[in-house]
C-alpha cells in the first residue's frame, strides 16, 4: 500500500470550487465588487427644486416684452488717441415705453434704460455693449456685440439675467434702430421657476403692452 491515496471525488470537488473562488477574487481589480455581488440600482433623477419660500414647483414660462427706448443721453467719449479708436465709448440712457400688439406705443414711460458700448473694431464701428432695462417688475440685463455704433444695425443680443420677476431669466433681445434717438427692443424671455401669481408684482394699465406669458412647448 502506498503512502498517498487518491482523494475522494467529494473532496476534489470542494478543493476545485475553493480554488476557482480564489482565482476570481484575485482577477478582480482592487476596490471593485466581486462578480457575483448585487449591484445597487441607479439613483432616480432629482426633482425640480421648489420656489424659495413657497414649497411649490413651477414650470418655466415664456414671455415676450416689446419696448421703445427714447434716448435722452447719447454721448460718444473720445478716449486715448484723438478720433475713433479702440477703447472709445458710447454711453446712453433714456425712457422706456411699452409697445402694444399693433406695434404702437402708448406714450407713457414705463421704465428706463441705460448702457454703454466699448469700441473693439474701428472698421465696423463694432463694440461690446452692456444694457440694463429697469422696469417696475424688475431689471433685465443684456450683453453682446453691436456694429455701426452709435446708430447700430439690427442685432440680437443675449439676456444675461435679471431681478424681481425677471430673476433667473434667459433668452434674447432683438434691437432695431428707428431714429437717432429711438430704438425698439423685443425681449423673448424664458422665466425659470417663476413665482405664483399671488407673489408677483401687480401689473397695472402701464404694463398693458408688455406682451403675453405662455408655457414653452413640450419637447
Amino acid at each position: 500500500m502506498g503512502l498517498f491515496r487518491s482523494p475522494s471525488p467529494l473532496l476534489a470537488a470542494a478543493v476545485l470550487s475553493s480554488s476557482a473562488g480564489l482565482v476570481l477574487s484575485a482577477a478582480a481589480p482592487a476596490g471593485t465588487a466581486p462578480l457575483d455581488a448585487v449591484q445597487p440600482a441607479p439613483a432616480a433623477p432629482a426633482a425640480p427644486a421648489p420656489s424659495p419660500g413657497t414649497g411649490h414647483v413651477h414650470m418655466p414660462i415664456s414671455r415676450t416684452v416689446r419696448l421703445e427706448a427714447h434716448l435722452k443721453v447719447g454721448e460718444e467719449l473720445d478716449l486715448g488717441r484723438p478720433g475713433r479708436s479702440v477703447g472709445d465709448q458710447f454711453v446712453f440712457s433714456g425712457d422706456l415705453r411699452p409697445v402694444g400688439a399693433q406695434g404702437k406705443q402708448d406714450g407713457r414711460a414705463s421704465g428706463r434704460i441705460g448702457g454703454y458700448c466699448v469700441i473693439t473694431d474701428t472698421t465696423l464701428n463694432a463694440g461690446q455693449c452692456s444694457t440694463t432695462a429697469v422696469l417696475r417688475e424688475g431689471q433685465i440685463t443684456v450683453q453682446g456685440e453691436q456694429t455701426g455704433i452709435p446708430t447700430p444695425a439690427p442685432v440680437v443680443n443675449a439676456v444675461t439675467g435679471g431681478t424681481g420677476e425677471f430673476r433667473n431669466a434667459t433668452g434674447q433681445v432683438t434691437q432695431r434702430f428707428l431714429t437717432p434717438s429711438v430704438r425698439e427692443f423685443t425681449f423673448r424671455l424664458t422665466l425659470h421657476n417663476p413665482e405664483p401669481a399671488a407673489h408677483q408684482v401687480p401689473r397695472g394699465p402701464v404694463d398693458a403692452g408688455f406682451g403675453s406669458r405662455t408655457a414653452p412647448p413640450t419637447r
